[in-house]
């Protein structure tokens, strides 16, 4: 289900990642024009959290907002990363981490961009490592802070893969409410103004989204981003109905929060909700390098794992 969620999500996440306040404190009437306010302006530092909330066969699980945020600060070319799962809200049953090598009962991962280098945290990197180094594990606690390259190295790794190829996206032009329109309209994504509302206890302007999704995969922009092998996933979306909510601050023309919903047509009790809140960084994600880390060579891991993979080809 998570799955299904993650196209519609995305195009939101957009939204709450790049919305700002550089407008006044009366919001445009027009959901597009309002809209359009949002997404040309900047916000930076950000913090993004995101919730996630699934009922299918009976059973319910929530991911609560906290456990899964990232902060951009662009000014600073800073960025953080961070999940924590608890096993209990996956529906894992007890020992079921332990069977994976991790100790306690969660799943974490944390990243952090920062001082021109990249570092990762995460009980789960420690038999990863072991699997494809293998002799050449670094010595180190690799449960800790792991460094996996600089800016150069991760440059220059780029530009040995040729860089990153542009990929089509039906994401909306920067070309005004009235492109932004014909863009949406031509996916068949609608969009409302829903009027000022009291959200969460704040002043707010609601905008509906509506999803015709045989009119969405049927956009060329849309199946020329899903790429070629996109049948199976389009017929599992033909299943399901799509809509989502923006929630603006008429102060600053941000956006605060972006959700979706999915629910089955055959079966209406099977649903899934994604919450993204946008707002200033609380303190609740660290966003400096770490003061130590352990070293993993990015060459040697890059070509120990080309290795394994080759292997698996042979096999």
């Amino acid at each position: 289900m998570r799955n299904r969620l993650a196209r519609l999500a995305s195009l939101l996440a957009v939204a709450a990642l790049v919305a700002a306040g550089c407008g006044g404190p009366a919001a445009p009437p027009d959901a597009y024009e309002q809209l359009n306010t949002s997404l040309t302006s900047t916000w930076s530092p950000v913090q993004v959290n995101v919730g996630v909330k699934v009922t299918a066969a009976g059973q319910t699980i929530t991911i609560d907002p906290k456990a899964i945020a990232f902060v951009v600060d662009t000014a600073a070319a800073k960025f953080a990363f961070h999940m924590s799962l608890p096993g209990a809200d996956l529906g894992m049953p007890a020992g079921a981490l332990d069977a994976l090598g991790i100790a306690g009962d969660s799943i974490d991962f944390d990243v952090i961009y920062a001082a021109d280098a990249l570092y990762m945290r995460s009980a789960m990197l420690k038999p990863t490592l072991r699997l494809i180094l293998r002799s050449k594990v670094p010595a180190g606690d690799l449960t800790g802070w792991l460094k996996l390259g600089t800016k150069e190295e991760l440059m220059a790794l780029q530009a040995l893969s040729g860089g990153l190829k542009p990929q089509s996206s039906f994401a909306p032009p920067s070309s005004g409410p009235g492109a932004i329109k014909a863009s949406f309209e031509a996916a068949g994504i609608t969009l409302t103004d829903g009027g000022p509302v009291k959200h969460n206890g704040a002043d707010a302007r609601h905008i509906t989204i509506a999803v015709d999704i045989d009119k969405l995969v049927a956009d060329p922009s849309f199946r020329a981003g899903a790429g070629p092998q996109s049948g199976p996933t389009i017929a599992v979306m033909r299943s399901l109905s799509f809509a989502g909510d923006l929630w603006i601050d008429p102060a600053n023309n941000r956006i605060v929060e972006a959700d979706a919903h999915v629910t089955s047509i055959k079966d209406p009790t099977q649903v899934g909700d994604v919450t993204i809140t946008a707002h200033d960084p609380d303190g609740s994600v660290a966003l400096d390098a770490p003061t130590s880390s352990v070293d993993v060579p990015l060459g040697t891991l890059i070509s120990e794992m080309m290795k394994l993979i080759g292997k698996g080809a042979e096999s």
